[in-house]
C-alpha cells in the first residue's frame, strides 16, 4: 500500500482493497472459508473496518452539504464591500479553495462509490485536483497568518510589504507552483491498473520515496509548523502592544491630571486666561479624527481575532492526522489485524477532522467578526452594499444644519466601508494631514 495517495481517496482505496484482499483469501471453496473463518473469527475487525468503510463513504457529503454553500456566502460578502484589502482578499480566495477541494472530494468519492472512476483520466486528475485545493488553501491560510504577522508586529512595514498588487502577485505564484508540483507531478506517476487508481512502474520508487514525503510536508508538516510558529508571534504582539497602549494610557491621564493641577494654580493667581490661550484646544476636526482611529484599531484587532481563531481551529483538526503519521509512517500496512483495523478507523476520523478545516472558516467569522455579521445579513436579505453607503437625501442644500449632519455620517459611513488603504486628509489644528490605516471586515 505504498503507492497509494496521501489524500481522502487512500481511505477509500484502504478499505476497498481490504475488503477484496479478505473477499479474495476467502475464496468460493468450502475449505478455504473454513480457513479464513479460524483465522478472522474475531468479530470486532469487520466491525471496524465496516464502521470506517460507512463513515468514509458519507461524510464528505454531509461536509459539502454545510461547506459549500457558506463558503460562497463568504465569498459573496467580501466582494459586496466593492474594495479589497489583502487581508479580505486571502480570506476570499481561501473561501474558494475550501469550496472547490469539498466539491472534488466529493466528486471523486461519489464516482469511485459508483465504480465510475475506471480510467487514467480520474486517477490522473481527480485524485491530483483535490490534493491541490486542499495543499492550496492550507498556504492561503499562512498567507493569512503572515499578513496578520506583519501588521501586529511591524505595522509600519504593512503597507509597503502587503499591497493589493503584491498580494495578488504572491497568490498568483503560489497557486501556479503548487498546480505545477502536485497536478504535473502526481498526475504523471497515476494510472489505472485491474479497476482502481495506481502508480505506474516506473514511478513506483520515486512514488514511494520521494512523492510521499513531499506531498505530506506541502499539504500538511510545513502549513502546520508555519501557522503554529506565526500565530505564537501574533498572540506574542498583541499582548506587547496592550501593554503599551495600557501604559500609554496611563501617561495620558497623568498628563491630563497635571494640565488640570496648572490650570488650577493659574486660576488662583490670576493667570487663567493666559493658562488657556497656551493650551492646545479640542476641535471637531481631532476629536473625529481620533475616533477614526479608534475605529481602524477596533477593526484590525477584530480581523486579527478572527484569523487567529481560523489559524486555531486549523492546527486543532490538523493534529489528529498529523499525529497518525508521525506514529505509522506515510505507507500503511497491508496485514489484516485487528490492530491495523482500529489505526484505519482512526485515520479516517482523523481525515473527518482535517477535512472539516474546508468547511469551518464561514462561522469562525459570523462568531467573531460583527461587521462580517452586518455585511452577511445584507447579502441574503438583498441589501448589499457598503456599510452606511446609502446616505439620507434630506438636509443636502450647503450651509444647512443638516447637510453639516450629513456631513459627518457620510464621513462616518465611508470610513467604515472603506476596506483598502486610504488616506483621509484631515486639516488639524496646524493644518497638518492625518493618515488612516486600512480598514476591512
Amino acid at each position: 500500500m505504498a503507492n497509494q495517495s496521501f489524500d481522502n481517496f487512500n481511505v477509500t482505496d484502504r478499505i476497498i482493497d481490504s475488503n477484496d484482499d479478505l473477499l479474495g483469501f476467502f475464496g468460493s471453496d468450502d475449505g478455504d472459508l473454513l480457513g479464513g473463518l479460524k483465522k478472522y473469527q474475531n468479530s470486532e475487525f469487520f466491525e471496524l473496518e465496516e464502521i470506517a468503510y460507512d463513515i468514509q463513504k458519507y461524510y464528505l457529503i454531509v461536509l459539502a452539504v454545510i461547506g459549500v454553500p457558506t463558503n460562497a456566502l463568504t465569498v459573496a460578502t467580501i466582494l459586496s464591500m466593492h474594495a479589497l484589502s489583502p487581508a479580505t482578499f486571502f480570506v476570499a480566495l481561501l473561501a474558494v479553495f475550501d469550496g472547490c477541494a469539498l466539491i472534488v472530494k466529493l466528486m471523486g468519492n461519489q464516482l469511485k462509490g459508483h465504480e465510475v472512476s475506471h480510467n487514467d483520466m480520474f486517477c490522473k486528475v481527480m485524485e491530483s485536483l483535490s490534493i491541490f485545493f486542499s495543499t492550496t488553501a492550507n498556504w492561503v491560510l499562512v498567507l493569512i497568518c503572515l499578513e496578520r504577522f506583519v501588521s501586529v508586529c511591524y505595522p509600519l512595514k504593512k503597507a509597503y510589504l502587503f499591497t493589493k498588487k503584491r498580494s495578488f502577485i504572491t497568490a498568483a505564484i503560489l497557486t501556479g507552483v503548487l498546480f505545477f508540483l502536485i497536478v504535473g507531478g502526481l498526475g504523471m506517476m497515476r494510472v489505472h491498473l485491474n479497476g482502481s487508481c495506481t502508480t505506474a512502474k516506473r514511478f513506483i520508487w520515486t512514488y514511494s520515496n520521494v512523492w510521499l514525503y513531499v506531498n505530506a510536508a506541502l499539504h500538511l508538516f510545513i502549513p502546520f509548523s508555519l501557522i503554529a510558529i506565526l500565530t505564537a508571534f501574533i498572540i506574542h504582539g498583541l499582548r506587547k502592544s496592550r501593554k503599551h497602549r495600557v501604559s500609554l494610557m496611563r501617561k495620558n491621564e497623568e498628563n491630563m491630571e497635571e494640565m488640570k493641577i496648572l490650570e488650577g494654580g493659574a486660576h488662583y493667581s490670576g493667570a487663567s486666561k493666559k493658562s488657556k490661550s497656551m493650551s492646545t484646544p479640542v476641535t471637531p476636526t481631532a476629536l473625529h479624527n481620533q475616533k477614526m482611529l479608534d475605529d481602524t484599531a477596533r477593526v484590525e484587532r477584530t480581523i486579527t481575532l478572527m484569523l487567529i481563531a481560523a489559524g486555531g481551529i486549523f492546527l486543532v483538526l490538523s493534529l489528529p492526522i498529523s499525529l497518525y503519521y508521525l506514529i505509522k509512517g506515510l505507507s500503511r500496512p497491508t496485514e489484516m489485524s485487528v490492530e491495523n483495523a482500529r489505526w484505519n478507523l482512526y485515520r479516517v476520523i482523523a481525515y473527518i477532522f482535517i477535512d472539516s478545516s474546508h468547511a469551518v472558516n464561514f462561522f469562525l467569522y459570523f462568531f467573531t467578526a460583527k461587521r462580517f455579521r452586518v455585511q452577511l445579513l445584507r447579502v441574503v436579505t438583498g441589501r448589499a452594499s457598503c456599510w452606511g453607503r446609502k446616505i439620507s437625501q434630506r438636509g443636502r442644500k450647503a450651509g444647512s444644519g443638516g447637510y453639516q449632519a450629513n456631513n459627518r455620517r457620510t464621513s462616518k459611513s465611508t470610513a467604515s466601508c472603506t476596506t483598502t488603504s486610504t488616506d483621509l486628509a484631515a486639516s488639524g489644528p496646524r493644518g497638518s494631514t492625518v493618515h488612516f490605516p486600512p480598514s476591512s471586515v
